[in-house]
Parts: C-alpha cells; sequence; structure tokens
C-alpha cells in the first residue's frame, strides 16, 4: 500500500506537470493562428530534441548514485553533474542555433536564436530533473511533487502574461516556457546547495565517469525522441508551420491518453517489481495476466476518450482547429494506447536491467518506421502525419513485447490462467477463464 500511495503522488505530480499544454490549449487555438500555434510546437520539438545532448542524461546517474556510491561521495557527485548540464548545454545552444539558421524549414521557419534558446531550456529541464530523480531515490515523494506542480503553475503564469498582456503571441507562449524553466532551475540549484546534496569541488574522475554514463545513452534517447516526435518533423518540413499548427493542437488532445497511461505505469511498477521479484509462481501468472489485459484496457479507455473529446473539441479547440478532430483524433489516441503497452513491457526490461536489449527495440521501431511516416505524410498531408504516429508506436510495442516473449522466462503461453489469476482478486468471475488447463 505504501508502494501504491508513493506511485500515486508521482503519477498525480507528473499528469499536473503533463496537463499544463492542454489546459492552454482552449485559449491559444482562439487567440493564435495555426501558423503562430506551428511555432510553438515547433519549439517544443526543438527542446525535446536537445535533452539528449544538454546534460547527456545524467539525472538519470544521478538517480542510481544514491544507491551505489558512498554517502560522503553524493555530493560531489551531484556538483559535478550540474557542471556537466552546464559545460553541454553552452556546447549544444550555439550547435543548435547555427543548424536552425541552415534548415530553418524544419522548425517551421523559426529563428535561429529560438535554437539557442531551445537548447537552454533542455539543459534547465535536467537540473530540474536532478532535483527531482534525486527525491524520488530518497523516497521524498511530496517534495518531489511539489516542485513539479510549482514548475507547471509558473510556466502557465509566465505563458499567459507574455500571451494576454504583453500580446507577444507564439513567441509570448515559448518565452513563458523558456523563463519559467530557467527560474525552476535555479530554484533546483538551491534546493540542492540548501540541503548539501550538492557541494562543488572539482571532481574529474566523476565528470569523466558521467560522460561515459550519458554518451552511450545518447543513441537510446535520440531514437526514443524521433519516435515519439518524427512524425511532427515530417509535417512541419513537408507541409509548413500552418499545417504543424493544425496538426499539434489536435495531437496535444490526443496526449491525454499518453498522460494516462504514464500516470498508470508509475503506479503500477511497484507493484509489478514486487510480483517479478517473488519466487511464487502465481505472482509471475499475474505479471503476463495484467501483459494480456492492458491492450484492450488501453484500447477501450482511448475509446471512450475519443468519444469525449468528440463531443466537447468544439469547446477544447478554437474554430480554424476543430474540423481537424475528425480526421486524426482517432489515430492520436490508437497510437496512446499501443505507447501503454510498450510501456507496461518497457518496465520488466528496467526490472532485469536489459535496457540495452530495450534500446534495440526503440531504435528498430524508429528506423523501420520513419520510412512509412514519410511516406504517409507526402500522401495524406497531416492525416497521413497521425497515422504514421500510430504505426511508429504500435511497432515500438510490438517489439519490445515479442522480444519479452523470447527472453523474459515467464509463462506468456499460460493465457487462461495468467488472466485468472489476475482477475481472481475482483469479485466478478467469467467462467472459461476458471478451466483448468491453458
Amino acid at each position: 500500500m505504501k508502494s501504491f500511495h508513493t506511485g500515486a503522488i508521482y503519477a498525480a505530480a507528473n499528469i499536473a506537470a503533463a496537463a499544463v499544454p492542454f489546459a492552454l490549449l482552449p485559449l491559444l487555438t482562439r487567440i493564435l493562428t495555426p501558423t503562430d500555434y506551428g511555432h510553438i510546437v515547433a519549439f517544443s520539438l526543438l527542446v525535446t530534441l536537445c535533452m539528449p545532448f544538454a546534460g547527456l542524461s545524467v539525472h538519470s546517474a544521478v538517480g542510481v548514485a544514491w544507491f551505489n556510491k558512498p554517502r560522503d561521495e553524493i555530493s560531489s557527485f551531484n556538483a559535478m553533474a550540474l557542471t556537466l548540464i552546464v559545460l553541454t548545454t553552452g556546447l549544444a545552444a550555439p550547435v543548435v542555433a547555427l543548424i536552425i539558421g541552415q534548415m530553418p524549414s524544419l522548425v517551421a521557419d523559426l529563428p535561429a536564436v529560438w535554437g539557442a534558446i531551445a537548447a537552454l531550456t533542455a539543459g534547465a529541464n535536467i537540473v530540474l530533473q536532478c532535483r527531482l530523480v534525486l527525491w524520488q531515490s530518497q523516497g521524498r515523494a511530496w517534495n518531489n511533487a511539489a516542485l513539479q506542480v510549482a514548475a507547471s503553475i509558473l510556466n502557465v503564469g509566465l505563458s499567459l502574461t507574455a500571451v494576454l498582456i504583453l500580446g507577444w503571441g507564439a513567441d509570448g507562449r515559448n518565452a513563458g516556457i523558456a523563463l519559467s524553466s530557467g527560474i525552476v532551475a535555479l530554484v533546483a540549484v538551491g534546493l540542492f546547495a540548501a540541503s548539501r546534496d550538492a557541494t562543488w569541488s572539482f571532481r574529474p574522475g566523476i565528470l569523466l565517469e558521467q560522460v561515459r554514463y550519458g554518451m552511450p545513452l545518447v543513441p537510446h534517447v535520440l531514437a526514443g525522441v524521433a519516435l515519439g516526435t518524427i512524425d511532427r518533423w515530417m509535417v512541419s518540413s513537408q507541409l509548413g508551420a500552418h499545417a504543424l499548427g493544425l496538426y499539434g493542437a489536435v495531437a496535444q488532445l490526443g496526449m491525454i491518453m499518453t498522460i494516462l497511461a504514464d500516470a498508470f505505469v508509475k503506479a503500477y511498477n511497484p507493484w509489478l517489481y514486487a510480483k517479478l521479484a517473488s519466487t511464487d509462481a502465481n505472482d509471475k501468472m499475474k505479471v503476463v495476466g495484467v501483459m494480456y489485459v492492458a491492450l484492450p484496457a488501453f484500447l477501450v479507455l482511448a475509446l471512450a476518450i475519443g468519444l469525449f473529446l468528440r463531443m466537447t473539441s468544439g469547446i477544447l479547440l478554437g474554430p480554424n482547429y476543430a474540423g481537424w478532430v475528425t480526421h486524426m483524433l482517432r489515430w492520436f489516441l490508437l497510437g496512446g494506447a499501443f505507447t501503454g503497452l510498450y510501456y507496461c513491457t518497457a518496465s520488466i526490461y528496467f526490472f532485469s536491467g536489459r535496457t540495452g536489449l530495450l534500446a534495440s527495440c526503440t531504435s528498430c521501431a524508429a528506423v523501420i518506421g520513419a520510412v512509412p511516416v514519410y511516406f504517409l505524410v507526402s500522401t495524406l498531408g497531416v492525416q497521413g502525419g497521425a497515422i504514421g504516429f500510430a504505426v511508429m508506436q504500435g511497432l515500438l510495442a510490438l517489439f519490445a513485447t515479442v522480444t519479452a516473449f523470447k527472453v523474459f522466462d515467464l509463462p506468456w503461453f499460460e493465457f487462461r490462467g495468467a488472466i485468472a489469476a489476475v482477475l481472481r482478486n475482483f469479485p466478478l468471475r467469467i467462467s472459461f477463464l476458471q478451466l483448468p488447463g491453458r
């Protein structure tokens, strides 16, 4: 129960943080043209793309170090992690600006300066993640949740001020994202110093260790970024800012499914890890049962969300955007259901430490899936991009699940027994599941 309580806190905080773009959607789609909104989507894409390079995923190393480093080394390790973020972000910012200056069509013709700002924003986000993940390792869920929610509130407040009061339009929303990230990063550094979880001293050995940890993760993280954003890059480069704005607005509605799936998995992981660590065969059966139930459950949830959003799209989106819901929303929700299945399967890889194998699945899905996305966007326009998103997420779930069947020693083919093991905890019974045998 304690694990579920902690998981629920993290899930609620993540939902609050992820809900910021959704909460602003009804306002922004009424104030901004699709072209302006396309610039917001493009900036968010840039920030996401910069994340693997700004900090080299050092926040993951910070979370692990709490468990495998002596306590007297933790503060120096964290301080060097913050130093690494500053160094890599400082290198990434001018490079990204230069690339954007040469190929502006990739990001809906955003000025090059926004490339540098996106890299700085990504670095600030990694600083925040270092603080959050260390609290998570320390078991301080409420601190984690409070800072996430505060960051979300600041994001909304600054964005609304810049868009409504200052009248900066799309630039105001992007500036709100960047400025709030920078302020929260400074707060995170202050919290590190106040708690003495980071005390600066130059330790080149630790810095080199962190670089060696983060560099191999860059291809994996980039593959993950590609899986989640390549449809938007294709729409931006082939169809322009106007189409990207329409596409991004409807995609934001579809993200509800992914947000809920992510929240479920964060609450479900403590239960899953306990069952995987158990020596009871029935616990392994329950793990498989949940996997079999997951995809149909996510599909039903996607259908329910789709019906709700179809009825309310006129309220949630401005008149220039709402007409596109019919063409794209179902594909985003289907992709979100596949993402939920992938999250469930990926947890087994993380528990077993087979992250390299999971990276192979991610990379294969990204490389293979990019081809149909390109042709779908070329032939069907924005609707093709949405179909491509569903295809990419479906490939990811397929590769990860099939590989799990082959690699992990679980009763994958005990279908009836696995489903019955899960439903045994519920008062309602399905008679055929109680029959002996497979």
